[in-house]
């Protein structure tokens, strides 16, 4: 093993804990503290189905942690780890430093779909409801911008996808207005700003297995790809002499992103920085290989999301801020440093 292998290795290894530690930290946390040590020993308890650490602890606060607590923290990684191994995908087929999985208007259609049928379904309107509408709009946003961006997957020019995601998201963006304003009361008004600006409040363990099997996924068909991404890098036209099937590449890496940013946005909202800064954090410690890359870009967007999560819950308690106010304050500083700091090339390169 090379020294430059035993880093990465070793940076995955503290990745990792750091994963397991903010999820056990974001249990922790919220309306109410619970002690670090009772979360871990309960969890433990409870995922072995052993009584290996003796109950300590009030039979209530099993209840917050297993059914409240830990399947939103649990989102949280999948949806964070799902945005930046998007972004990395989006950054590299595109060529653009700063593209996000937003790039495609996914997250405007995800929001008019959500906001019709808020402000469309009335009082009546259910949580599964609310998030079918944005997978439909999501989902239908990706589908036209495809269609019409890469001629029907014929001709993907960089440009074309670029602008023809600008255009249609500029489209979504003023249905959801127009919805917004047609809206019959406040409380109509104050869900469907809230959703638009991310939420991770409806996580509830039977509606994160899709999330979950579709990022496995993805991220799976990403790693086959890694070597194709990288000299995907060095331009469309070094990738043809190669051999490569730069349109069939660019197709699956669209709609495979596609898929995975409809299901995610469907479930929280639109919660932005994290598919634009966390790949470049990424690049700076790992390089320009795709295969690092996308790994480290999955723990680090979990952890991300996770502690921006806890954040959220915690500063004004019992009330919830909208995520994606959080990842815009500390991501946006951030982003700005690093465009600031001397050296940065936004290719891995010092």
């Amino acid at each position: 093993m090379s020294r430059r292998e035993g880093k990465y290795l070793f940076l995955i290894l503290i990745l990792s804990g750091a994963l397991i530690f903010s999820i056990i930290l974001g249990v922790s946390f919220g309306s109410s503290y619970i002690p670090m040590s009772d979360v871990y020993q309960f969890l433990i308890n409870k995922v072995t189905n052993k009584e290996i650490f003796q109950v300590v602890w009030k039979k209530n606060i099993e209840l917050i942690i297993w059914e409240i607590r830990a399947p939103r923290v649990l989102l949280s990684a999948i949806s964070g780890g799902g945005l930046a191994i998007s972004g990395v995908l989006m950054q590299c087929i595109t060529k653009n430093p700063i593209a996000d999985p937003y790039i495609l208007g996914i997250s405007s259609g995800a929001s008019s779909g959500a906001v019709a049928v808020i402000v469309l379904g009335g009082a009546s309107v259910g949580v599964l409801n609310i998030t079918g509408g944005a997978f439909i709009g999501a989902l239908l946003c990706g589908l036209i911008v495809f269609i019409i961006g890469t001629q029907n997957g014929k001709n993907i020019s960089t440009v074309r996808l670029i602008l023809t995601g600008l255009a249609v998201s500029t489209i979504f963006s003023s249905i959801t207005n127009i919805l917004v304003y047609s809206a019959k009361n406040s409380n109509q008004v104050r869900s469907a700003v809230f959703w638009s600006m991310g939420s991770l409040g409806r996580a509830r363990w039977g509606e994160i297995f899709i999330p979950f099997i579709a990022l496995v996924l993805i991220f799976s068909i990403s790693l086959m790809l890694a070597k194709s991404l990288d000299i995907l890098l060095l331009g469309d036209n070094t990738a043809k002499m190669v051999g490569m099937e730069v349109g069939k590449i660019k197709t699956v890496i669209i709609l495979t992103t596609t898929l995975l940013i409809s299901i995610l946005v469907a479930m929280t909202g639109a919660i932005g920085f994290i598919g634009l800064i966390v790949p470049h954090i990424c690049r700076h410690f790992c390089g320009s290989s795709h295969k690092k890359l996308l790994l480290s870009s999955l723990l680090i967007g979990g952890i991300f999301l996770i502690i921006c999560d806890t954040i959220a819950r915690s500063i004004f308690p019992p009330r919830d801020i909208p995520i994606g106010i959080i990842t815009s304050i500390i991501g946006g500083p951030f982003f700005l440093f690093m465009i600031g700091k001397n050296g940065y090339s936004f290719g891995g390169e010092k």
